[in-house]
Parts: structure tokens; sequence; C-alpha cells
């Protein structure tokens, strides 16, 4: 269970936390009986009432002069509030960490006084940038193409929602570093919170952690999981806590225990004293505050969304039911049960660097489950900046494009697409005409080399894949359709698994040959995507007409002209 172990931990949190509350408020409040933290939320001198006030264990809410008094022990050296509906926690100056928390600074018997001050805001239809697994590691150039690609194509794309005077905050599902580099290259979590204020990231930004924003210098002991959080918390505050946006109710848990076990060789990476390895869980404590939380969302017709970084529910084979739950089996239930009340809940993860959604009701054999939906979203930094730094396109392991997810929501209505870095939000998929893929690989001497070394992996060259179309649609869910015709007759469309070519030219070559990495054992496994479509015209040249239609009735388009050749940058 992450807990504070000593106060001298706690002070030294204070001494370098940023983003944090610093307000002081001249309204009058006093600590009760009992009470070590106290104080007030008001919003520009008027005291709020019925805000939600947390120590991560306790949960109260301010009186009608918006005071607060929490009896706490102190364990998470820390005090934050629950944003209420309508308004927005202050950032400082180019900040764009909302000051939702507040450090700890007195020994857990003394009294100690924290204010919050917010500002009010209609928020009741707004916009959320779901973003995950950015990587930043000061390697691989990726600082600057984190600010001169996904920045520039962020911006444009909220900015339509801006001009309507629609709010946008971002979510962030963790592995914003890496902790396999923090002391090679000198950058860690901490660095990457300054760098959302350096590059001037366009939207308030909240936050939670993944397994690589642990520090991986921490050693293997019963308390290797609060001590490894140490760094995040003093750049990013509470590792769970929630808050409101209009009639939505958001929860940001940290869904990764980091174990860092021994390992019985050394591995590389400066500092690294383990394996950095981490199982899915959530701590005690949090189950304890999630189902006191909760409690304080009267309405239960309220959407919750919940922001994790590893996935939680996924189909088992990534394509039909059943429904896999990742948390031990002694946790699901309890995690369940916390939200059977609730009509609509929305889980928002990352950790796979790829597009999942899973439905709940997908499965008839778990039906309390049947009101949860997860979002698995494709990673910002794609292959972790790699394939850029090859200089081919931003892409994932299964040639997913790197991106982000935007979700429309307005009032209890919620509604999702998927936004590619290096395309539009109209540009949802994408045709390979195998006739150009066989000829790429048949010919091509590097395609030859990694085959040769690598045999598992998918020969597009042999005769079985000629004369096909395969569409490749990123964010497909099983409400999707797809249709397909040539001069007017529709083609039978079936899905299948399989292998990414570009992903083969942008990542694996380069990565393998270029490095002389000829034995790695990740490459030599087959790697297919589930998001696949196969049709086979009736000619190699014929003109196909492609249509995706998502689960809100939208329609994307292709018009596919034949032959069609195959190359690193195709779209």
């Amino acid at each position: 269970m992450k807990r504070l172990t000593t106060l001298i931990l706690a002070l030294a949190v204070a001494m370098t936390a940023v983003a944090q509350s610093t307000f002081t408020s001249t309204l009058k409040a006093k600590a009760a009986k009992g009470a070590t933290i106290y104080g007030t939320v008001e919003c520009d001198g008027t005291p709020l009432a019925g805000v939600v006030v947390s120590d991560g264990y306790q949960v109260v809410k301010t009186d009608k002069n918006g005071v607060y008094n929490i009896p706490s022990e102190k364990r998470n050296g820390y005090v934050f509030i629950s944003i209420p509906s309508g308004y927005e926690a202050l950032t400082a100056g180019t900040d764009v960490v909302p000051q939702l928390w507040a450090t700890l600074t007195a020994d857990s018997s003394t009294a100690e006084r924290h204010d919050f001050n917010l500002r009010k805001v209609d928020n009741d239809r707004h916009v959320i940038v779901a973003v995950a697994d950015i990587h930043l590691s000061n390697k691989l150039n990726d600082i600057h193409t984190f600010s001169t690609s996904f920045l520039p194509s962020l911006k444009a794309e909220i900015e339509q929602y801006r001009q309507q005077g629609i709010p946008v905050y971002t979510l962030c599902m963790g592995d914003s570093s890496f902790d396999t580099y923090w002391y090679d290259y000198l950058y860690d979590i901490r660095d990457f919170r300054r760098t959302l204020e350096d590059v001037e990231y366009p939207t308030q930004f909240f936050n939670t952690m993944g397994n690589h924003d642990n520090d991986g210098a921490t050693p293997c002991d019963e308390n290797t999981d609060w001590n490894a959080s140490a760094k995040y918390r003093q750049a990013f505050g509470p590792t769970y806590y929630s808050f409101n946006i209009g009639k939505v109710h958001y929860i940001m848990l940290d869904d990764q225990i980091y174990l860092n076990e021994p390992l019985p060789t050394a591995k590389k990476g400066k500092g690294l004293v383990g394996a950095r390895n981490h199982i899915t869980a959530l701590t005690r404590a949090q189950l304890d505050w999630l189902k006191k939380d909760l409690a304080t969302v009267e309405d239960k017709n309220t959407p919750i969304v919940i922001g994790v970084h590893s996935p939680i529910f996924r189909y088992r084979d990534y394509m039909y039911a059943p429904v896999d739950c990742r948390l031990p089996a002694e946790q699901r239930d309890e995690f369940v049960g916390l939200f059977k009340e609730f009509a609509t809940v929305h889980i928002l993860s990352g950790h796979t660097h790829r597009n999942r959604c899973c439905y709940g009701r997908d499965d008839a054999a778990q039906p309390d489950i049947a009101n949860f939906t997860e979002h698995t979203v494709a990673a910002v930094s794609g292959t972790r900046w790699h394939t850029s730094a090859f200089g081919g396109p931003q892409i994932a392991v299964t040639g997913e494009p790197a991106g982000c997810k935007i979700f429309n929501v307005s009032d209890s209505d919620i509604k999702w697409y998927f936004k590619a870095t290096e395309f539009s939000a109209d540009d949802q998929f994408r045709c390979f005409d195998m006739n150009g893929v066989s000829d790429y690989y048949r010919t091509n001497n590097e395609v030859r080399v990694f085959l040769d070394h690598f045999p598992k992996r998918t020969d597009y060259a042999k005769e079985k894949f000629r004369g096909k179309v395969m569409i490749h649609v990123w964010d497909w869910a099983n409400d999707w359709k797809i249709e397909v015709t040539e001069n007017g007759t529709p083609l039978e469309v079936t899905r299948e698994k399989a292998e990414n070519p570009q992903y083969v030219l942008s990542y694996e070559i380069p990565k393998r040959l270029w490095f002389f990495d000829l034995n790695s054992a990740s490459s030599k496994k087959k790697i297919r995507h589930p998001h696949m479509f196969h049709v086979t015209p009736s000619s190699p040249t014929s003109t196909l007409e492609v249509t995706v239609t998502d689960c809100f009735g939208n329609k994307y388009h292709q018009s596919m002209e034949r032959p069609k050749p195959f190359s690193l940058h195709m779209k």
C-alpha cells in the first residue's frame, strides 16, 4: 500500500512540489476538535458549500461557510479537493496543472490550514482530450517532435471548440516519462511537468501515473510502490483524486503497483536497481477512498469517467467477447460493485499503445459490467518516438497512427472520435493494395533480410496475398460498420487479424537491421492487429469505394484508386 513512512519524506515533497495551491483565504476558519487539516474553499471571496475535500483516506464536505475539517493521520502527505461542477481550479501563469491539492508540512498531530480558490465557468458542454503514453525521455529528439508535431495538430483540432466558447481539458493516462532512461538522459517525471509549461500546452492537464512514471532507482521492499512514486507526487500531487466537469464525475486512479524486483543479472540503465516490473491492481487505500468518493455522487445517472494507465477490461482476443478483467480476481467484484448503481461508466486507459473499445454489454455472461465501456487510447508517442526518429510516419506497434482521442460532452451525453497526429479527424482508416505490398516485399532487399532473420513475421510476397485489399480501421469497435463497393457492386468484407506492413518498414527494419539487433525476441513473434478488413476485388485496376460508419452514424469515405503503390509514407 502506498503510505508515507516518515515526516522527512513529506517535507522533502513539500519543498519541491509545484502546481499546488498556495492560496491564503481571508475567510475565517478554525480547526474543529480532532482535525489536523482544515481550511476553506471559495470563489473569489464567496465561500463554497458542499465541496468534497480529501486526504486520500477521509472524504468530507465544506460547510455553509466553505470550511472543511479532516481528522487526518496525514499518511499521504497532501490534501485535495474534488472540483465541483461549474468551476475550475486555478493555474499559475503559464502553468496548466490545476491547483487542486496542497502539500502538508506539519507533523501528524498538528492542525494545519490549506485554502483553495476556484473560478466559475460554464462547462456543462466541454471537450476532453484523452492522451496516453507520451513517453518523453530527452532522447530521439522526442521533446522537439512532441512540441512541433503533436502539439500543433492538437491545437488546430481544439481551436474549433475554443471558437465556440467550449472549454477543453486534457486527461492523461500515464507513462508521460520513461523510467528506463531517467538517469541516462537526465529527464524524469518532474522534467515532463516542466515541459508542459515550456511548450505552452494548450489546456488544463489532469494526470495519472503509469508504470514508467515510477523511479527505477527505488530498492525493492514493502514500501517500493509508495517510495517510487515520490517524484511523481512532487510534480503532480495525488496519485488518485476526483473532480467534476459539467455533469460528469471524473476519477483518476493509479492502477500500477510498482515492484522493481531484483534482477539476477545487471540490466542496462544508469541508476536502475531492479526489473521495473509492476502489476495491474488498486491499493487497499484507493478502493476504500473510491467507495467514499462515489458516495458523494448522489445522482446515479451521473456519468462516471475513470482515468487509469493499464486497461481494466478488454476482450479476450481483442476481437470479441468474453471480456476479461485485468484486476486481481479478489478485486474484480469489489471494484465492479462500487459502480453497480451508476448507469454509465467509461474507463480511459493507455499502456498498450493501441486503440481498443471494449463494451461490457458484449459479454452476456457478466451482466454486472454492462454499464462499463473502456476506451484504450493509442499512444501520443507511437512507438516511443522511434518511427519519426527513423524518418517514418508516427505509428505504433500495430501500425495505428500516433494520436489522441477526443470526447465531446454535452450534459450527460458523451461522444468520441480518434484524432491521428498526422491526419485530420476525417481520416479514420488506411487502405492497402496488397498487390503493391506484395511487389514491395518481393523486391526490397531490406524486407528480404528482415524476413530471413525473423521468419515468423508475415511475408506478404507470397502469392496468397495478391489480388486482395486490406483496410486498417484505426479505432474500430464492434458497433462500427464497413462497406466496400467495386463499380457499384458490394464486396464481401471479412475481418481477420493481420500485420501492418507499414509498421515493418517504419520500425522493425530500421530498429533491427540498422542497429544490428537481429536477436530481438519481440520481433520474432507475429504482430497482428484485429482491426484489419479484407476484400477481394474482381480487377486489380478498379476503383473501390470504402465507407466506414462509426457508432454515432458518422461516415468516413475513401475512393481507392488502384493500383496503389506501397511505400513508407503512403496515406
